[in-house]
This record gives C-alpha cells, sequence and structure tokens, in this order.
C-alpha cells in the first residue's frame, strides 16, 4: 500500500466520521492525516515505526493505523463506519466539490442514498429546499456529477502504466517464445486511460486465464486493472508491429496511412517499408491529422533527455515538503543545469503563499546558494495569483527582482469564455509575466477545465513573447497537447514544468514530456530544453520587456 492509498483510507474515515456526526477533533486529525501523508517525500511502507511516529502532525495514534493498514490493508474503525453507510452515499463521497458536509444535509433530509437519486433529486429541484443549497449550489453539483460518471471506468496514465508494464512483464516470464507488449491508449501514453489492450502472439484464452489469476486484476470474464478493462488482441508473428501500429493509432490516421506492407521488425521498419516518416506513437491521433504535413521527424521531438532544467517548483516556504536546497541537489542529481524555484504568492494563503518580506528574504537564500554549488544555477521565481481583475499578486517593484514569473490562476475558476479569456490575456500582457502557468485550471478525471479561447491566449503570449507551460503533473498536463501544433506556429514556447512540491515530484517531468509528444512539440520550441547560456539569453530578453 503506498502513501496516496494510505492517505485515501484517512480521508474517507475522516468523511464518513463526519456523515455520522462522530467527534470533530477526532475527524479533524484524520483529515490532517490525510494532508500530511499525500506530501511525504518517502514511501511510509519503506518507513520504520520509530520513523513514523515521528514525523510531524502523526504521532502515535494515527502511526497505529498506519500500521495496522501496511499489515492487513484497512482499519477496523473504518470498517465499522462503512458497514453502517449505504454504498451509494460511499459511492458519492468521490465526487469532488460535494464534500461531506453537504452531502450529511441531503442524504439525511431527503433520503437520498445513490447517484442516480441524487441526480432525480436534482431534476426535480430538491435541493433548492436545503438549508445552505440554492440554485448555483444545485447546478455545480449536477456538473460535478455528470462529470464524475463520464470518468468512471478511467484511470491516469501515470496511475497505471506501472501496474500495466509489471503484468507485461509477468506474462513475458510465463510466455518467453512470445511477442507481448501494451498496445492502445497505453503504447500511446494518453493522459487519460480508459482501456488496457494487450497484444500477443499467445493464445488469448491462455493470457485471460494467466491474468485472471494476476493479484491486480479483477474479475473473471471482464477484466479489469485498476477498475479499467482490460482488452487481448492476437497477432501472428509476421504482422505483429502492423497490428501494434493499428491499434495504437486513431482510425482516421490510420486510414490515411495506407500501409500495404506489413511484415516488418518493429514499428519504424513497417514505416519506412512503405516509405513514411517515423510517426510515433503518441503523436498518431486523429487530431494531428492535419500537423503531419509539419512533422518534423521523430529525431526533432521532445525527448526527456532533452530536458536541461526544470522551472515551477515549490519548496517549504510555502506548500512543498522538501526545504531550497533539497529541491535544488535533487534537480543536481538530475543533471540539470539550471533550477526555478516559484514558491506561491501571497494571494494564494491556503498554500503559505509568501508575503513581500518573506519573498526577498528568499531571493537572498537563493543566491547563496547559488554560490554554494557551482555545477547547476539556481534562479529565482514565483507562481503569482492572477488575480480575478487580471492583475498579478505583486508590485512591479516586487516583481523586478525576480529572475522569472509564472502566471497562474488558482481562485474564483468559475468563469465563462469571455471572463476567463480577457483575464488570461491581461495577464499575458503584463511585461513581468515569463510564462502561463497551467492555462485551463483543470485537474484530470476531477475538475473541468473553465472555457478559454486559446487561439487568443495563444496569439496573446506570441504578441508579447509569454511562453506557455505544459505543467506535468498527471493531474493537469495543462496546456492541453492539442494545442502545441498552433502554439509552435506563432513561435511560442513551451516549457514543460514539473510544479514539483517535493523531491519526488520532480520526476513528473517525464509525464509532461509524454503529453508533449503527443502535440508533436520539438526540441528548439521547448523552453526547458534550452542549454544554461541560452536560457540566460532567454531570461535576459524577457527583463528587457519590463
Amino acid at each position: 500500500m503506498n502513501n496516496r492509498e494510505i492517505a485515501s483510507k484517512f480521508k474517507l474515515l475522516g468523511d464518513l466520521m463526519e456523515l455520522h456526526d462522530e467527534n470533530a477533533f477526532k475527524i479533524r486529525s484524520y483529515s490532517n492525516a490525510y494532508l500530511t501523508i499525500r506530501k511525504l517525500p518517502e514511501e511510509l511502507n519503506q518507513t520504520s515505526l520509530e520513523k513514523i511516529e515521528a514525523i510531524p502532525g502523526i504521532g502515535k495514534a494515527i502511526s497505529s493505523k498506519i500500521i495496522e493498514l501496511l499489515e492487513s490493508g484497512d482499519l477496523q474503525s473504518l470498517k465499522k463506519y462503512r458497514d453502517k453507510t449505504p454504498s451509494g452515499i460511499i459511492d458519492l463521497l468521490a465526487v469532488k466539490g460535494l464534500g461531506a458536509k453537504k452531502l450529511k444535509v441531503i442524504w439525511k433530509e431527503l433520503g437520498v442514498e445513490s447517484m442516480g437519486e441524487l441526480m432525480y433529486a436534482i431534476y426535480e429541484n430538491r435541493l433548492l429546499d436545503l438549508k445552505g443549497f440554492g440554485l448555483k449550489t444545485q447546478l455545480s453539483i449536477k456538473d460535478q456529477i455528470e462529470y464524475f460518471m463520464e470518468s468512471s471506468g478511467k484511470q491516469l496514465y501515470a496511475r497505471i502504466i506501472t501496474t500495466a508494464n509489471d503484468l507485461i512483464s509477468d506474462l513475458q516470464k510465463a510466455y518467453p517464445d512470445k511477442k507481448i507488449c501494451l498496445a492502445g491508449q497505453l503504447h500511446q501514453k494518453n493522459p487519460i486511460i480508459s482501456k488496457v489492450v494487450i497484444l500477443t502472439t499467445a493464445a488469448p484464452n491462455e493470457v485471460h486465464e494467466f491474468c485472471v489469476k494476476q493479484e491486480n486484476i479483477e474479475g473473471d470474464i471482464e477484466l479489469k486493472l485498476q477498475g479499467t478493462p482490460v482488452q487481448i488482441i492476437q497477432s501472428n508473428e509476421e504482422n505483429f508491429y502492423f497490428e501494434l501500429i493499428k491499434s495504437s493509432t486513431g482510425p482516421s490516421f490510420f486510414e490515411s496511412l495506407d500501409l500495404k506492407i506489413k511484415n516488418a521488425e518493429s514499428e519504424k521498419d513497417v514505416f519506412e517499408k512503405n516509405k513514411l516518416p517515423y510517426y510515433i506513437p503518441e503523436f498518431r491521433e486523429d487530431e494531428n491529422l492535419e500537423a503531419v504535413t509539419n512533422y518534423s521527424g521523430a529525431n526533432e521531438i521532445i525527448e526527456l533527455e532533452d530536458i536541461k532544467g526544470c522551472i515551477h517548483n515549490h519548496s517549504t516556504y510555502s506548500d512543498g515538503v522538501n526545504t531550497m536546497e533539497e529541491m535544488l541537489l535533487a534537480a543536481k542529481e538530475r543533471n540539470w543545469e539550471y533550477f526555478v524555484l516559484t514558491d506561491h504568492s501571497k494571494s494564494a494563503f491556503y498554500a503559505n503563499g509568501l508575503q513581500e518580506e518573506r519573498l526577498i528574504q528568499q531571493i537572498d537564500e537563493i543566491q547563496k546558494l547559488d554560490q554554494k554549488y557551482s555545477d547547476i544555477r539556481f534562479f529565482s521565481g514565483i507562481e503569482s495569483d492572477i488575480l480575478s481583475n487580471g492583475e498579478l499578486d505583486y508590485s512591479d517593484e516586487i516583481l523586478s527582482q525576480l529572475d522569472v514569473v509564472v502566471a497562474s490562476i488558482h481562485s474564483n475558476l468559475k468563469m465563462d469564455l469571455e471572463k476567463a479569456t480577457s483575464r488570461l490575456i491581461k495577464a499575458i500582457e503584463n511585461p513581468y509575466t515569463n510564462i502561463l502557468g497551467h492555462p485551463t485550471g483543470r485537474l484530470l478525471l476531477s475538475r473541468k477545465a473553465y472555457p478559454l479561447d486559446f487561439k487568443k491566449i495563444i496569439d496573446a503570449c506570441s504578441d508579447n513573447y509569454v511562453a506557455i507551460e505544459m505543467n506535468a503533473n498527471p493531474l493537469r498536463l495543462d496546456i492541453d497537447w492539442t494545442h502545441i501544433q498552433y502554439a509552435m506556429s506563432k513561435n511560442v514556447l513551451i516549457s514543460i514544468n514539473p510544479d514539483a512540491h517535493s523531491t519526488k515530484g520532480l520526476d513528473d517531468t517525464f509525464f509532461g514530456v509524454c503529453a508533449a509528444r503527443k502535440g508533436g512539440l520539438t526540441k528548439s520550441y521547448c523552453l526547458n530544453a534550452f542549454d544554461l547560456e541560452t536560457f540566460e539569453d532567454w531570461m535576459g530578453e524577457q527583463h528587457n520587456k519590463r
């Protein structure tokens, strides 16, 4: 059981206790444990009891429950509350934006006990009669439930790929003489996975029987891996890589390829024998059909090894779990040439945003650390909140002292297209804005993006020499890859940023690269593929805007 799974157990326990009007102090302690465990840089399953008890905010009572989870996979106290709570109510707790407080009122006063019942109650406007509820709240809950229902059976690529790869590895050991690999969405590294496709030359029924016996597989007829349906496709030896391309390419894109020769030794070989450029799996989406004429070739598309520096990161100064020096050293271990720290600005009070005096203090400490380590440069920055009126969070005098400013929206997310677009454009036009952070505010499978006119946003970035972030956190992957081709056509740079809140979070850069490759992002248009000298030149040009 990993930290994310352990934390979710405490979150559920706290929510269920709140539904049943239990002790507020205990509820708060479990909620705090959830927040603490999520941010821990080390996995608790590899940590001793003494170290667990010493973690700030954990203590003996919580640590004993952590040990119970690690040893048994469940909590007796959690089981008690699950047993006396309708399963439909537990399902509704997973709907973002609903929460235990609202759900308790709905359950107790309306007798609603399932998602379908709640949707019907909304249809009848019954929520309007509840204290603290209004039309806007009812419409918001309706939107969140609809989005949740659309997302069921899906999984983030980042959360399923390791388990899927382990399954393929076990299958390969069981059938060493057969070809076996992941195909479909996983082979294309789609941000959201709705089906796990296994391509094999082994007999499908044998592979199916093998999968049924695996710990991570659910079902016996309809297989599921982490709740995601599994499909097994058989191929013969000669056409294996042709079938891999066919199953891992958008239908219109595949039809346009007109592959006549099927027998090959690799995917690349299939393309070469058919006298076509090698289109990488990530790029082979129907949305990219018009972009094939601009395809620069597989060798020009960004790879993880091309990343030279890391921009947009957080430390213990705001809501990170590692110190500035720990984050810098972790970047150094990855052989990056430069590292930019961008803690939250003052309006992000929920994230311990930096007031002016703390920001000035941080800049001074960054300069000292920069001098301490000669083999990596350390630059100061901020993730400045874009306020409701489109302004940045500090005065020009403060912003002028920073090397890099990432401008992002974190509050007042409920906007129509005109409001959201104009708010972002005003921030883009601010001469101190260097990078537009996670433009849509989306959280994949959790929170919808607010609407934007992307052509206007990208045009504004082009006119004001502002880069756009590909936020590499698997929950965001924002800007969406479908806008990358237009951004490059307007000479707008894309910065693949992990938005890391821990040293471990720096590894999310990989998922940002995967998403950027889907859009065909080339090395020359990736800001943090610039070497140190070129990046410093870019910062100099940015500062000349001021």
